[in-house]
This record gives C-alpha cells, structure tokens and sequence, in this order.
C-alpha cells in the first residue's frame, strides 16, 4: 500500500510540473521518470533487504533451536559457535578447531 502512495506522489509531481512550470514536455518527462525510478529503485532496496532479514532470521531460528547450519561448507551448531546478534555472524567457541573464525549468517544454509 505504502508502494501505491510513493507512485501516487510522483504523479502528484508530475501534474504539478505539468500545469506550473513552463519546462518543455521532455524536460518535464525526463523529470517524472527520474524520480519514477528513483521510488522504484527504493522499493527494490526494500523488498531484498526484507528477503535478507528474513533469511538471516529463519538461519537464527534453526540455530536456537540446536539444528546444525552448514555455512561455508562448515558445519555450524551451538557447541561449536556462538551467535553474535549485533553483527548477524557465528563465532568460533574457543576450544574448538574453529576458535575465533567467524561467518556471517548470510553464508549459511
């Protein structure tokens, strides 16, 4: 819905440059599609960077509740790496082979 408003204030811009200015009709489209493309391309960065929290949430998910990921070809559980929220990556528990190594969770499946 909030997608529908965005085009809805570029068109709101465009009668507006429309019926007060005095560009000429190219300048005027050449305007509305710049900013046309501009709410688009603001609606793309919002619809992956959804996709990616959710990826990165379900892989926290499967983590808390003890199932092993494969990230990087590693296998990944709660005895071997420890979640770190703030950076969304797994760290390697000291005393293991993997000690201090860490992966993002974007990496993982």
């Amino acid at each position: 819905m909030a997608y529908l408003l965005w085009f809805g204030i570029v068109a709101l811009v465009f009668a507006l440059l429309h019926y007060l200015t005095e560009l000429s009709g190219k300048q005027k489209g050449i305007i509305s599609l710049i900013l046309a493309l501009c709410v688009a391309g603001a609606i793309a960065y919002n619809i992956q960077s959804d996709r990616d929290r959710s990826k990165v949430r379900a892989i926290e998910l499967k983590y808390q509740q003890g199932e092993t990921l494969v990230c990087r070809g590693i296998e990944v559980n709660a005895t071997t790496f420890d979640y770190s929220v703030g950076t969304q990556s797994f760290v390697g528990n000291r005393g293991t082979k993997h000690y201090q190594q860490i992966i993002n969770a974007r990496e993982c499946q």
